[in-house]
Protein backbone atom coordinates (compact mmCIF):
# COMPACT_ATOMS: atom_id res chain seq x y z
CA UNK A 1 0.00 0.00 0.00
CA UNK A 2 1.83 3.07 -1.29
CA UNK A 3 2.09 6.13 1.46
CA UNK A 4 1.35 8.81 -0.93
CA UNK A 5 -2.25 10.31 0.24
CA UNK A 6 -4.96 9.98 -2.35
CA UNK A 7 -7.06 13.25 -3.07
CA UNK A 8 -10.89 12.80 -4.96
CA UNK A 9 -11.46 14.35 -7.72
CA UNK A 10 -15.10 15.24 -9.34
CA UNK A 11 -15.48 15.31 -13.16
CA UNK A 12 -19.25 17.19 -14.38
CA UNK A 13 -20.58 16.54 -17.32
CA UNK A 14 -23.85 17.26 -19.12
CA UNK A 15 -24.14 14.40 -21.75
CA UNK A 16 -24.10 10.84 -21.33
CA UNK A 17 -21.91 10.55 -23.79
CA UNK A 18 -19.13 12.43 -22.51
CA UNK A 19 -19.57 10.39 -19.24
CA UNK A 20 -19.50 6.94 -20.90
CA UNK A 21 -16.52 7.75 -23.16
CA UNK A 22 -14.25 8.88 -19.68
CA UNK A 23 -15.42 5.67 -18.29
CA UNK A 24 -14.05 3.52 -20.92
CA UNK A 25 -10.69 5.87 -21.79
CA UNK A 26 -10.00 5.37 -18.13
CA UNK A 27 -10.28 1.63 -18.29
CA UNK A 28 -8.49 1.27 -21.88
CA UNK A 29 -5.64 3.19 -19.92
CA UNK A 30 -5.54 0.33 -17.44
CA UNK A 31 -7.07 2.88 -14.79
CA UNK A 32 -8.33 1.54 -11.64
CA UNK A 33 -11.90 1.21 -12.43
CA UNK A 34 -11.72 0.13 -8.24
CA UNK A 35 -11.53 3.76 -7.53
CA UNK A 36 -13.59 5.32 -9.69
CA UNK A 37 -17.38 5.98 -8.99
CA UNK A 38 -20.58 7.82 -10.86
CA UNK A 39 -23.39 9.57 -9.73
CA UNK A 40 -25.99 10.61 -12.12
CA UNK A 41 -30.00 11.19 -12.34
CA UNK A 42 -31.67 8.13 -13.94
CA UNK A 43 -33.62 9.10 -16.84
CA UNK A 44 -36.41 7.16 -18.97
CA UNK A 45 -34.49 7.63 -22.34
CA UNK A 46 -31.23 5.86 -20.84
CA UNK A 47 -30.84 2.11 -20.06
CA UNK A 48 -27.09 1.91 -19.37
CA UNK A 49 -23.74 3.48 -18.92
CA UNK A 50 -20.89 2.69 -20.07
CA UNK A 51 -22.44 -0.22 -21.63
CA UNK A 52 -24.14 -1.53 -18.18
CA UNK A 53 -27.75 -1.99 -18.13
CA UNK A 54 -29.68 -0.26 -15.55
CA UNK A 55 -32.92 -2.38 -14.38
CA UNK A 56 -35.69 -0.47 -12.91
CA UNK A 57 -36.13 -0.63 -9.47
CA UNK A 58 -37.27 1.64 -6.82
CA UNK A 59 -35.93 1.56 -2.53
CA UNK A 60 -35.70 3.87 0.60
CA UNK A 61 -32.68 5.16 0.80
CA UNK A 62 -32.34 3.31 4.30
CA UNK A 63 -33.22 -0.21 2.62
CA UNK A 64 -30.35 -2.21 3.35
CA UNK A 65 -31.44 -4.22 0.46
CA UNK A 66 -30.23 -1.28 -1.63
CA UNK A 67 -26.87 -2.98 -2.44
CA UNK A 68 -28.78 -5.99 -3.93
CA UNK A 69 -31.20 -3.22 -6.16
CA UNK A 70 -29.34 -4.27 -9.13
CA UNK A 71 -28.55 -8.00 -10.77
CA UNK A 72 -28.39 -10.50 -13.05
CA UNK A 73 -27.22 -9.07 -16.39
CA UNK A 74 -26.63 -5.75 -14.87
CA UNK A 75 -24.22 -7.21 -13.05
CA UNK A 76 -22.55 -9.35 -15.46
CA UNK A 77 -21.85 -6.31 -18.12
CA UNK A 78 -19.96 -4.27 -14.69
CA UNK A 79 -17.39 -7.01 -15.15
CA UNK A 80 -14.05 -5.19 -15.37
CA UNK A 81 -15.70 -1.72 -15.53
CA UNK A 82 -17.13 -0.62 -12.48
CA UNK A 83 -17.60 -2.39 -8.58
CA UNK A 84 -21.08 -2.01 -7.65
CA UNK A 85 -23.93 -0.68 -8.70
CA UNK A 86 -27.37 0.58 -7.20
CA UNK A 87 -30.20 2.49 -8.12
CA UNK A 88 -32.14 4.47 -5.63
CA UNK A 89 -35.25 6.25 -5.62
CA UNK A 90 -34.42 9.50 -3.35
CA UNK A 91 -37.16 12.00 -2.16
CA UNK A 92 -37.38 14.98 -4.31
CA UNK A 93 -34.81 13.62 -6.81
CA UNK A 94 -36.46 10.35 -8.04
CA UNK A 95 -34.05 7.34 -9.30
CA UNK A 96 -30.44 8.13 -8.88
CA UNK A 97 -27.32 5.74 -10.62
CA UNK A 98 -25.09 4.89 -8.04
CA UNK A 99 -21.95 3.27 -9.67
CA UNK A 100 -18.55 2.54 -8.06
CA UNK A 101 -16.90 0.75 -5.15
CA UNK A 102 -16.85 4.06 -2.86
CA UNK A 103 -20.67 4.96 -3.45
CA UNK A 104 -22.46 2.09 -3.25
CA UNK A 105 -20.47 0.97 -0.08
CA UNK A 106 -21.67 4.55 1.21
CA UNK A 107 -25.49 3.83 0.09
CA UNK A 108 -26.32 0.63 2.23
CA UNK A 109 -26.58 3.04 5.10
CA UNK A 110 -27.45 6.30 3.20
CA UNK A 111 -29.44 8.35 5.26
CA UNK A 112 -29.45 11.96 4.41
CA UNK A 113 -29.84 12.17 0.50
CA UNK A 114 -27.36 13.04 -1.74
CA UNK A 115 -25.28 15.62 0.27
CA UNK A 116 -24.78 13.54 2.90
CA UNK A 117 -23.11 11.18 0.06
CA UNK A 118 -20.99 13.80 -1.11
CA UNK A 119 -20.18 14.57 2.81
CA UNK A 120 -19.11 11.00 3.36
CA UNK A 121 -16.45 11.21 0.10
CA UNK A 122 -15.13 13.98 2.52
CA UNK A 123 -16.49 16.80 -0.10
CA UNK A 124 -17.06 19.78 2.19
CA UNK A 125 -20.67 21.51 2.33
CA UNK A 126 -21.16 24.08 0.15
CA UNK A 127 -19.55 21.75 -2.80
CA UNK A 128 -21.45 18.67 -1.70
CA UNK A 129 -24.85 20.73 -2.18
CA UNK A 130 -23.93 22.06 -5.42
CA UNK A 131 -23.11 18.72 -7.20
CA UNK A 132 -26.49 17.01 -5.83
CA UNK A 133 -28.54 19.89 -7.28
CA UNK A 134 -26.19 18.94 -10.65
CA UNK A 135 -27.62 15.52 -10.64
CA UNK A 136 -31.19 16.63 -9.84
CA UNK A 137 -30.73 18.40 -12.55
CA UNK A 138 -29.14 15.79 -14.90
CA UNK A 139 -25.37 16.61 -14.93
CA UNK A 140 -23.37 12.76 -14.59
CA UNK A 141 -20.50 13.06 -11.75
CA UNK A 142 -17.83 11.13 -12.40
CA UNK A 143 -15.28 10.79 -9.49
CA UNK A 144 -11.93 9.48 -9.25
CA UNK A 145 -9.84 8.64 -5.83
CA UNK A 146 -6.26 8.40 -5.90
CA UNK A 147 -2.42 10.01 -5.91
CA UNK A 148 -1.35 12.72 -7.55
CA UNK A 149 -0.30 10.73 -11.03
CA UNK A 150 -3.62 8.99 -11.01
CA UNK A 151 -5.62 12.65 -11.02
CA UNK A 152 -3.40 13.62 -13.78
CA UNK A 153 -4.36 11.18 -15.73
CA UNK A 154 -8.05 11.10 -15.03
CA UNK A 155 -8.14 14.83 -15.66
CA UNK A 156 -6.54 14.47 -18.81
CA UNK A 157 -8.88 12.05 -20.02
CA UNK A 158 -11.58 14.45 -18.40
CA UNK A 159 -10.41 17.50 -20.61
CA UNK A 160 -10.54 15.40 -23.71
CA UNK A 161 -14.42 15.87 -23.57
CA UNK A 162 -17.04 18.78 -22.59
CA UNK A 163 -16.31 18.27 -19.16
CA UNK A 164 -18.50 21.09 -17.41
CA UNK A 165 -16.41 21.46 -13.73
CA UNK A 166 -13.78 19.81 -12.66
CA UNK A 167 -12.80 19.96 -8.57
CA UNK A 168 -10.13 18.21 -6.51
CA UNK A 169 -10.15 17.94 -2.67
CA UNK A 170 -7.71 17.43 -0.41
CA UNK A 171 -8.11 13.92 2.32
CA UNK A 172 -9.81 14.77 5.42
CA UNK A 173 -8.31 12.79 8.50
CA UNK A 174 -10.29 9.89 9.51
CA UNK A 175 -11.71 10.23 13.11
CA UNK A 176 -10.87 6.98 14.91
CA UNK A 177 -14.83 5.65 15.07
CA UNK A 178 -14.78 5.54 11.47
CA UNK A 179 -12.16 2.30 11.81
CA UNK A 180 -13.99 -0.79 12.62
CA UNK A 181 -13.63 -4.18 12.56
CA UNK A 182 -15.50 -7.02 11.12
CA UNK A 183 -16.13 -10.77 11.79
CA UNK A 184 -17.19 -13.76 10.27
CA UNK A 185 -17.16 -17.36 9.48
CA UNK A 186 -17.21 -19.76 6.47
CA UNK A 187 -18.12 -23.02 6.56
CA UNK A 188 -16.65 -24.11 3.44
CA UNK A 189 -13.08 -23.42 2.30
CA UNK A 190 -14.45 -22.65 -1.22
CA UNK A 191 -16.61 -20.04 -0.13
CA UNK A 192 -13.80 -18.59 1.67
CA UNK A 193 -11.37 -18.57 -1.59
CA UNK A 194 -13.95 -17.20 -3.71
CA UNK A 195 -14.61 -14.27 -1.43
CA UNK A 196 -11.40 -13.26 -1.15
CA UNK A 197 -11.10 -13.76 -5.14
CA UNK A 198 -13.86 -11.19 -5.54
CA UNK A 199 -12.59 -8.79 -2.81
CA UNK A 200 -9.35 -8.75 -4.71
CA UNK A 201 -10.69 -7.98 -7.79
CA UNK A 202 -12.96 -5.05 -6.34
CA UNK A 203 -9.68 -3.63 -5.36
CA UNK A 204 -10.11 -4.15 -1.60
CA UNK A 205 -6.73 -3.53 0.21
CA UNK A 206 -5.99 -7.29 1.22
CA UNK A 207 -3.87 -6.56 3.90
CA UNK A 208 -6.55 -5.44 6.38
CA UNK A 209 -8.03 -9.00 5.93
CA UNK A 210 -6.96 -12.53 8.22
CA UNK A 211 -7.90 -15.40 7.72
CA UNK A 212 -7.28 -18.25 11.00
CA UNK A 213 -8.16 -21.82 10.74
CA UNK A 214 -7.09 -24.78 12.19
CA UNK A 215 -5.55 -26.14 8.55
CA UNK A 216 -4.30 -23.51 6.51
CA UNK A 217 -2.88 -25.79 4.08
CA UNK A 218 -6.87 -25.94 2.49
CA UNK A 219 -6.27 -22.65 1.60
CA UNK A 220 -4.83 -21.41 -1.75
CA UNK A 221 -2.16 -19.24 -1.23
CA UNK A 222 -4.39 -15.60 -1.72
CA UNK A 223 -2.07 -13.12 -2.56
CA UNK A 224 -1.56 -9.92 0.87
CA UNK A 225 -3.98 -11.94 2.85
CA UNK A 226 -2.44 -13.00 5.92
CA UNK A 227 -3.65 -16.57 6.45
CA UNK A 228 -2.87 -17.93 10.00
CA UNK A 229 -2.99 -20.99 12.11
CA UNK A 230 -5.73 -21.20 15.08
CA UNK A 231 -4.22 -21.30 18.92
CA UNK A 232 -6.44 -21.04 21.70
CA UNK A 233 -7.35 -17.92 23.30
CA UNK A 234 -6.78 -16.37 19.49
CA UNK A 235 -9.89 -14.43 19.66
CA UNK A 236 -8.89 -13.01 22.82
CA UNK A 237 -6.64 -9.87 21.42
CA UNK A 238 -9.70 -9.06 19.23
CA UNK A 239 -11.09 -6.50 21.53
CA UNK A 240 -14.30 -7.94 21.41
CA UNK A 241 -16.61 -9.70 24.66
CA UNK A 242 -15.24 -12.92 26.35
CA UNK A 243 -18.73 -14.42 25.44
CA UNK A 244 -18.11 -13.31 21.79
CA UNK A 245 -14.53 -13.88 21.64
CA UNK A 246 -15.56 -17.92 23.19
CA UNK A 247 -18.19 -18.11 20.27
CA UNK A 248 -15.93 -17.62 17.26
CA UNK A 249 -13.35 -19.92 19.41
CA UNK A 250 -16.02 -22.68 19.41
CA UNK A 251 -16.29 -22.37 15.23
CA UNK A 252 -12.33 -22.32 15.06
CA UNK A 253 -12.03 -26.14 16.64
CA UNK A 254 -14.37 -27.38 14.38
CA UNK A 255 -12.58 -26.36 11.31
CA UNK A 256 -14.31 -23.87 9.67
CA UNK A 257 -12.74 -20.02 8.58
CA UNK A 258 -12.60 -16.89 11.04
CA UNK A 259 -12.12 -13.92 8.56
CA UNK A 260 -11.20 -10.55 10.30
CA UNK A 261 -10.85 -7.41 8.70
CA UNK A 262 -10.28 -3.68 9.92
CA UNK A 263 -10.19 -0.68 7.74
CA UNK A 264 -12.46 2.42 7.77
CA UNK A 265 -16.64 1.99 7.95
CA UNK A 266 -16.94 2.85 4.17
CA UNK A 267 -14.75 -0.12 3.23
CA UNK A 268 -16.50 -2.88 6.02
CA UNK A 269 -19.32 -1.57 4.72
CA UNK A 270 -18.59 -2.52 1.05
CA UNK A 271 -16.95 -5.75 1.53
CA UNK A 272 -20.14 -6.90 3.81
CA UNK A 273 -22.14 -7.61 0.69
CA UNK A 274 -19.55 -9.60 -0.97
CA UNK A 275 -18.45 -11.80 2.03
CA UNK A 276 -22.36 -11.96 2.60
CA UNK A 277 -22.75 -13.55 -0.96
CA UNK A 278 -20.42 -15.75 -0.32
CA UNK A 279 -22.15 -17.62 2.58
CA UNK A 280 -20.28 -15.72 5.89
CA UNK A 281 -21.89 -16.61 8.77
CA UNK A 282 -22.36 -14.73 11.92
CA UNK A 283 -21.37 -11.56 10.59
CA UNK A 284 -20.46 -9.04 13.00
CA UNK A 285 -18.95 -5.29 12.93
CA UNK A 286 -17.42 -3.76 15.79
CA UNK A 287 -15.49 -0.32 16.66
CA UNK A 288 -11.89 -1.61 17.97
CA UNK A 289 -12.28 0.88 21.38
CA UNK A 290 -15.24 -1.07 21.86
CA UNK A 291 -15.54 -4.83 24.50
CA UNK A 292 -19.20 -5.61 23.80
CA UNK A 293 -19.13 -6.33 20.18
CA UNK A 294 -21.94 -4.59 18.15
CA UNK A 295 -24.46 -7.00 16.87
CA UNK A 296 -25.04 -7.29 13.06
CA UNK A 297 -28.81 -7.54 12.50
CA UNK A 298 -27.97 -10.39 10.36
CA UNK A 299 -25.86 -12.28 12.72
CA UNK A 300 -26.84 -15.57 13.99
CA UNK A 301 -25.91 -17.09 17.50
CA UNK A 302 -27.52 -19.90 17.37
CA UNK A 303 -27.46 -23.39 15.76
CA UNK A 304 -24.04 -24.10 15.61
Amino acid sequence: MTLEKERRTVGVFARYSDAQLVLQELKAANFPMQKVSVVARNTEEQSDIAGVEIREHTSNTSSEDAAGAVTGSALDGLTGLLVGLVLLVIPGIGPVILAGAEVTAIATTLTGGLPTLFLSLGIAEKPAQGYSDLVCKGYYLVIVTGIDIEIRIAKRIFNRRDIQQWGAYEPYSTPNSRYKHALGVFYACQDAEKALTELKTAGFPMSQISIVTKNTSSLNDISEVNISSYQDNYTNNLGISDDLARYYEHHLTLDRYLLVLKSTDIYVAGARAILESNKIQHFTIYSPSQLDATRSDRQVMTNL
